[in-house]
């Protein structure tokens, strides 16, 4: 904890994240909004305070560089990012693209990373850590930002791939015309020595909302310029942080006000898996994975923040025999933050060989019941009835009803998280909801996620 340095946030510890819509404001109304309202930003933040634990400036090719340096990357994309902007200028625009004009040129960017204060799994105040970012001119002056982008980052292994650590690509979203925000989420950096909160939609959604407060009276407290008078708040993630930007998007939904007060536009989200309960449907439906550490990360992640459910088991009775030889080793690469998912995946793969096996590709999969207990996947026995209630408490596809426009980007050969996920936002919300699909061919998860990031690195949504 910061002690004196940190109070908690406007929005208190009882605050229901999960509290209904407000019934005065209908599905699709515009919102009033007011020519300039920092004076009510300047209420819903009085009550933050934050750490300030690095601030520099930085050049584009730094960042592109030190995400390079600091996370694993397929290297299909890394080659891949040469192609962006070319692919991004040229891209048919489905019905989610709504921002197409080129954001202002940026020479370099401003980071401040800070510690927050926000809560855990059982409701208890947890110090984290964010970065907050907007862009400067050529001659080194800020630049006013036209609005606000909060960023959920996508699924990470390594604390070296947080924001705050230089290692994530989304850090590379920054354009002159955007105040970026981007939380490490419980788990990662003040935090990382916590059991991160894998696929907690409301948990991630409560520590997000928290870094928005901070970054915003960061920014308010130290920037030389103000934002654009009719600056606009927008939610963007993808795969793991596109889940959570729709999460936001289902919390601001139910809490107008604020979205009001904060100028929320719409969400633009990528191959997350929006409903657990599908995305696990879908992986026993395979019986395969390409990106296994999503078994252990999920389970761990459960059972920290369900003990009333799943507190009748261990984590152990969840793993299959053989698994559980080599448990200790994926825990420790898992909790010490040191190992990057393909790392973690890696290793999964050498434990599980299956060189001339048909129907399943060696060193890249791994069959399910590798990992799990039979039971698990049995929809009949209790382990598995319990995992799901767990996993349903975290479905964005129930429950609510958009009041802003959610804007969906996926591809059909995602085999890391099914496209059904998308498919399950559209038809629950088919009137506030769009789907744009990566062309065949190039519509993998990595392909599909890195094509996300063109997209908003270049203003083409």
């Amino acid at each position: 904890m910061l002690g004196a340095m940190i109070a908690t946030t406007s929005c208190s510890q009882d605050d229901d994240i999960l509290a209904e819509s407000n019934p005065s404001v209908e599905t699709g109304q515009t919102l009033t909004r007011s020519a300039a309202n920092y004076e009510e930003l300047a209420v819903d933040v009085a009550n933050v305070k934050y750490q300030v634990t690095s601030d520099r400036e930085a050049r584009p090719g730094e960042v592109f560089m030190n995400f390079l340096k600091g996370s694993e990357c397929a290297p299909a994309v890394e080659a891949y990012v040469d192609q962006l902007r070319n692919e991004a200028e040229q891209q048919q625009n489905g019905g989610a693209m709504t921002r197409t004009a080129m954001p202002e040129f940026t020479a370099g960017y401003r980071y401040v990373d800070f510690n927050y204060e926000s809560i855990d799994e059982q409701g208890k105040l947890v110090t984290l850590s964010a970065r907050v970012c907007w862009g400067l001119d050529l001659a080194g002056q800020e630049i006013s930002p036209k609005y606000m982008a909060l960023c959920p980052h996508s699924t990470i292994g390594s604390d070296s791939e947080a924001p705050t650590k230089d290692g994530l690509l989304e850090n590379a979203l920054l354009q002159g015309d955007r105040l970026l925000i981007m939380p490490d989420y419980l788990g990662y950096g003040a935090s990382k020595d916590r059991v991160h909160p894998y696929i907690n939609h409301d948990l991630c959604t409560r520590n997000s909302i928290d870094a928005l407060k901070a970054g915003y009276k960061v920014f308010a407290d130290m920037g030389k310029v103000t934002m654009d008078p009719d600056w606009r708040l927008y939610v963007i993630g993808c795969s793991q942080g596109g889940a959570n930007a729709l999460a936001i998007h289902k919390w601001l939904d139910t809490h107008l006000d604020f979205a009001q007060r904060w100028r929320f536009e719409y969400s633009y989200c990528a191959c997350g898996p929006h409903s657990p309960v599908i995305t696990f449907q879908e992986y026993f439906k395979q019986e395969k994975l390409d990106y296994p550490v999503v078994l252990p990360l999920t389970l761990k992640a459960m059972f920290a923040a369900y003990p009333e459910i799943l507190g009748q088991w261990k984590e152990e009775d969840f793993y299959s025999k053989t698994y559980l030889k080599h448990k200790n080793v994926i825990d420790y690469m898992i909790s010490s933050k040191e190992y990057t998912g393909n790392a973690i995946n890696n290793e999964i793969f050498k434990i599980f060989p299956h060189k001339g096996e048909t129907g399943i590709k060696d060193g890249k999969q791994v069959w399910l019941t590798d990992i799990l207990n039979p039971e698990v996947m049995n929809s009949n026995s209790a382990m598995s009835k319990a995992l799901f209630e767990c996993l349903d408490k975290n479905d964005l596809t129930k429950g609510w009803h958009p009041v802003h426009p959610i804007h969906l980007y996926h591809g059909k050969s995602d085999t890391i998280v099914s496209f059904a996920n998308s498919e399950a936002v559209m038809a629950a919300f088919p009137d506030m909801a769009t789907l744009d699909i990566a062309l065949k061919g190039t519509d993998g998860h990595l392909f599909t996620c890195a094509k996300w990031m063109g997209n908003v690195r270049f203003g083409r949504w």
